[in-house]
């Protein structure tokens, strides 16, 4: 049976009645899932700045918040293709471009199934204790000279193991890394703190080598992929083009910005190569306003002529 784009985890029927309600329905539904779980598709770290806004001929229209990050979706495009097309299940989209309005983010399905804060507590409270929990929290309790201070800490003792306990219950599992009981196979917590590491990896790689592929950067970091290197790329050119006078052109930093954004050795770097790099990032160096007015009078000569 041929499986609908988007569908591969739904049952037969569901897939059944998609194709019975016509091709475009079917394309819409097709599109609508896919673009609602962008960040599934890319990750977060992505998601978040980068929107997927819709796909229109073949083409998946994104919203990038600057010059930036444009040029890293466009260095990473064959591979977001491939992401988004591996989501749907067949091809979706064949190229990327861009668009100047951000759609606004499609909120969680899974949210209204989520358990409230008052219902956990309600759960935590319902647990019960073995013997010798109790008698440990008495224990430590006791320590204390205060007999209400010595009471709260008896129940601060109690929630904790009784939270512990519900966890257990319901096939929470120790995490391999900090011990912390999790649900599912994936502590997020030391998922992140290994990201942060990642990242950190890639940043001191582009920081010594800015011109640096993504070939060279997963010499040194094999973690590192395509997205995770556009990331850190354009957040490090941000953060030295906006400590960056555009006027400046001739400094470290502008190299550097030069070599990150163009990827391309110091040797390689002419003054043509920073004019062209500085005004595609003129939004994120530093400008004054005589800089904006000579802009403007530029551009209204040119349109006179």
């Amino acid at each position: 049976m041929r499986t609908t784009l988007g569908t591969a985890g739904a049952d037969a029927d569901v897939r059944a009645a998609l194709r019975r309600l016509g091709a475009k329905f079917e394309r819409n539904y097709i599109v609508h899932t896919t673009l609602g779980h962008w960040h599934d598709i890319m990750g977060e770290m992505v998601a978040r700045r980068v929107h997927a806004v819709y796909v229109k001929d073949g083409k998946l229209f994104l919203y990038a918040p600057d010059a930036v990050w444009k040029n890293e979706m466009r260095m990473s495009a064959p591979e977001i293709v491939q992401r988004v097309n591996n989501y749907a299940g067949g091809r979706m989209v064949w190229e990327i471009a861009f668009t100047r309005r951000a759609r606004a983010e499609i909120p969680d399905e899974e949210g209204a199934d989520t358990e409230t804060p008052a219902a956990y507590a309600r759960a935590v409270k319902k647990t019960g204790l073995n013997d010798a929990e109790i008698a440990r929290g008495a224990s430590i309790a006791d320590v204390a000279e205060d007999a209400e201070l010595g009471k709260r800490i008896r129940r601060a003792y109690q929630v904790s193991r009784k939270a512990r306990r519900l966890k257990e219950i319901r096939g929470y599992t120790p995490c391999p890394s900090c011990g912390r009981l999790i649900e599912g196979t994936h502590c997020h917590d030391c998922a992140r703190a290994q990201q942060r590491e990642l990242r950190r990896a890639v940043r001191r790689v582009l920081r010594a080598q800015p011109w640096a592929k993504l070939a060279d950067v997963v010499r040194e970091v094999p973690a590192c992929d395509a997205l995770l290197l556009g990331s850190e790329r354009a957040d490090l050119v941000r953060e030295i083009a906006n400590a960056t006078e555009y006027t400046d052109q001739t400094s470290d930093n502008a190299y550097m910005i030069t070599m990150l954004h163009r990827s391309i050795p110091r040797d390689q770097v002419t003054p043509k190569h920073i004019r062209l790099t500085f005004w595609e990032l003129r939004n994120e160096l530093v400008t004054t306003r005589e800089f904006w007015e000579e802009m403007k009078r530029k551009k209204a000569a040119s349109s006179r002529k």
